[in-house]
């Protein structure tokens, strides 16, 4: 078949197709069982088979039955597909007792046609689910073994997508070079169509923004009856996407017959240009240090069954706490989370599923297609830079590390640079885990065979196991010492001040490797493991999303994302406080006083444990504790103040205060929404009480909101976290939650 023309082609196509094609979301009143014998219950979308409690010792593992009935009248010539984000681990689906497919694999989506058993009424689709352990789907690794658990359900968003006979499929945004004044860009894509159609021309177009791309289609594939188009563009003083500007540019790819749209691609994507050199990364020609986080997708109670609305709030406090960077530990997360990431700035390392373990048959196979679909997925997202493409911690064959950076390298072109936790010169970036190397010097001076080399993972086990290896079991007895940085957030001032300087002695540490291009922490969220029945408690924010001191410190740390003046008091001021008074800042100088009294004026103490930091943290010795208010005054050079912070010496709580915890983001209500409800309990200065003494009963009156945790929440730290979730409001009718303890009473009132 001949080459076809730049603007306009001839393909055959059924007239009927025309007219507005849909996407649907399809998350609303599904029938859900465990097995065929229980009660039917209705349910919405992200859903978990179980609600499980906040420390967990095992998960719900086993078969659950989902069931959709739905009318749609399809137009002929078109196609219904269902298409489903994530749904752990094994999905069979069935469409009016007719086999639609399986898919297996429990963190990428798929998505099935059902066009050829649907009828325009009276449908019913069924999902049948299966995850139990199964050696062979990724992360393979048994659960009383593993780091983290795989939750059960289809928890993720559903969607009924309506397509005509031409389809674009497949398209990937590329930024071949960008600067400030120059960018030239790159878009592939396929044009796939049904072969008994009419002949007639159809304009294909692309813009980015207002700009036409310009087109050509080079190849025609005949057994698939695809055409593959190129596009590319330069563009004068372009918006550039970074971490400190994340502009973003709307991308619209669109088949035009008469007037008339038959498919229409829409994507967010930036302009962006990553460059590992011999000194660094880069981005846009300017150098960057990656300073980030790790990040497990689990909330408590719910498990994976995180819609949108919250996983935009999980990036957000990345955001916050000063990171420009996040690596997805340990598999692929959801899509809502990439898409915070490209409107926030954040860079993102993106992961395969795997942790310690290489499983039999067809394990090798599943890890290669779960790639390929990860980076068609992801590739467009200007946050995505980094892919893991190795299973992390677990020993791989020479051939199948080739291998997969071979899979990579074939999807990404130049776009993206593949990781490996193994120094393999296959990979573009080592990233090994602080404790994979010994002290003092760690990973300082060392030479990668990679092009460059990430720190991974810092901050816990080389503190909590003194270096032990992969064994996460060797040391289940050993008792919590004051090096640890395990810490809930309701311990000691003293442990969580530990836990802040093990983060900032081990990130000053990796800060000395003239080779290292980045960081990321171990962990940004406290976490549920399944071979251990507590919480691991690294986080810097505990699991209900609350921050400890730790947070202070990386938000001291004066990073392209953190350009605010900003000063914070570790220390609660009572006469069990450590009267060496930390105070982290990013301030040339910090004033200390208490009761208005000048204490001392300092600069930031640089020691071995923090001669490479941007800002060391500041500490003041006070030879006696006297009560009352403590005040750090943040100056620059000129003396001029800045910032400033105070605390007050604690009283006992007269008031409890209830708040909707929403960030910079409201109540979806155009779908389910997870908000975390605060108590707080108060003294009379309006200080709250870091008591973990009392319980709070939390209580909700709504159509379409409820509680996903207990009802009761013990007080940590003086604040008690409940988790309402709110459903799409199907009128708009108030939602009050109200909470009691001590005999107080504050209640609060959202109205859609």
């Amino acid at each position: 078949m001949k080459i076809f023309l730049v603007s306009f082609i001839f393909i055959l196509f059924s007239i009927s197709s025309f007219g507005q094609l849909k996407r649907t979301l399809f998350n609303t009143n599904w029938e859900f069982q465990i097995n065929a014998a229980d009660p039917v219950t209705i349910v919405s979308l992200p859903h978990t088979p179980k609600i499980e409690p906040l420390v967990m010792k095992g998960q719900f593992l086993g078969e659950a039955i989902y069931r959709k009935r739905f009318d749609y009248p399809l137009e002929k010539g078109r196609h219904l597909y269902i298409h489903f984000e994530g749904a752990m681990h094994t999905a069979t689906v069935y469409l009016n007792g007719a086999p639609i497919g399986t898919h297996v694999g429990g963190y990428l989506p798929f998505s099935f046609d059902l066009t050829s058993s649907l009828k325009d009424s009276a449908n019913v689709l069924e999902v049948f689910l299966d995850n139990r352990e199964d050696p062979t789907v990724p992360p393979g690794k048994p659960i009383k073994d593993l780091d983290f658990y795989y939750h059960a359900g289809i928890y993720r968003n559903v969607w009924l997508e309506e397509v005509g006979g031409v389809q674009i499929q497949a398209p990937y945004f590329q930024t071949i070079s960008a600067n400030a004044q120059i960018a030239e860009i790159k878009l592939d894509f396929d044009l796939k169509f049904d072969p008994d159609w009419i002949i007639l021309p159809l304009q294909v177009e692309a813009k980015l923004g207002e700009t036409v791309i310009q087109l050509s289609n080079e190849q025609f594939v005949d057994s698939t009856n695809t055409i593959v188009y190129k596009g590319s563009l330069k563009m004068s003083t372009p918006k550039l996407w970074s971490p400190t500007k994340p502009n973003l540019y709307d991308l619209t790819i669109q088949v035009i017959y008469a007037g008339d749209t038959l498919a229409k691609k829409q994507l967010k994507v930036g302009i962006r240009k990553p460059e590992l050199r011999s000194d660094g990364f880069y981005l846009n020609g300017e150098k960057l240090f990656l300073s980030g986080t790790n990040r497990h997708q689990e909330y408590p109670y719910v498990g994976y069954a995180v819609p949108d609305n919250a996983q935009k709030r999980d990036a957000q406090l990345i955001k916050d706490a000063g990171f420009n960077f996040v690596r997805l530990s340990h598999y692929p997360q959801a899509p809502a989370f990439y898409e915070a990431c490209d409107e926030l700035g954040i860079i993102v390392m993106d992961a395969i599923a795997g942790w310690q373990f290489f499983g039999p048959a067809p394990f090798e196979l599943r890890c290669k297609n779960d790639l390929r679909t990860l980076i068609l997925r992801d590739r467009n997202n200007p946050s995505v830079i980094f892919w893991e493409n190795s299973l992390n911690e677990t020993e791989m064959s020479e051939t199948f590390m080739l291998e997969m950076n071979q899979i990579a390298k074939e999807q990404l072109g130049n776009n993206g640079f593949t990781a490996g936790w193994i120094d393999h010169p296959s990979y573009d970036v080592f990233i090994p885990a602080r404790q994979h190397a010994k002290a003092p010097n760690y990973w300082a001076g060392y030479q990668p065979k990679a092009k460059a080399m990430l720190i991974a993972e810092y901050g816990d086990w080389e503190y909590y196991a003194q270096n032990a290896g992969f064994n996460q079991t060797q040391f289940a007895d050993l008792t919590p010492s004051q090096r640890n940085s395990r810490h809930l957030r309701s311990a000691s001032e003293q442990a969580l001040l530990q836990q802040a300087f093990n983060f900032q002695e081990a990130s000053n540490s990796n800060r000395k490797g003239a080779n290292i291009i980045g960081e990321a922490n171990w962990v940004c969220f406290d976490y549920n493991r399944g071979y251990s029945p507590d919480l691991e408690a690294s986080g810097i924010y505990d699991i209900t999303r609350l921050p400890k001191y730790a947070v202070g410190f990386y938000k001291s740390q004066l990073l392209e994302v953190t350009q605010k003046p900003f000063v914070q008091i570790a220390n609660n001021w009572t006469e069990l406080s450590p009267t060496t008074v930390t105070v982290f800042s990013n301030c040339p100088q910090v004033a200390l006083y208490v009761n208005d009294i000048l204490i001392a004026k300092k600069q930031a103490l640089r020691n071995v444990a923090s001669s490479a930091l941007d800002n060391p943290p500041f500490l003041f010795e006070i030879k006696q504790f006297n009560p009352g208010k403590l005040t750090a005054i943040g100056l620059d050079n000129k003396q001029k103040v800045l910032q400033s912070s105070s605390i007050q010496t604690l009283q006992k709580p007269v008031k409890i205060v209830l708040e909707l915890d929403l960030l910079q983001t409201g109540i979806d209500t155009a779908k389910a929404d997870l908000i975390f409800v605060r108590a707080k309990l108060l003294d009379a200065n309006g200080t709250v009480v870091p008591t973990n003494d009392f319980k709070v009963t939390f209580s909700v009156q709504a159509q379409d909101a409820g509680l996903m945790s207990p009802a009761i929440q013990q007080v940590e730290a003086g604040i008690a976290s409940a988790l309402l979730r709110t459903e799409t409001p199907q009128t708009p009718v108030d939602v009050k939650v109200a909470c009691t303890a001590l005999g107080l009473y504050h209640q609060v009132t959202w109205k859609p």
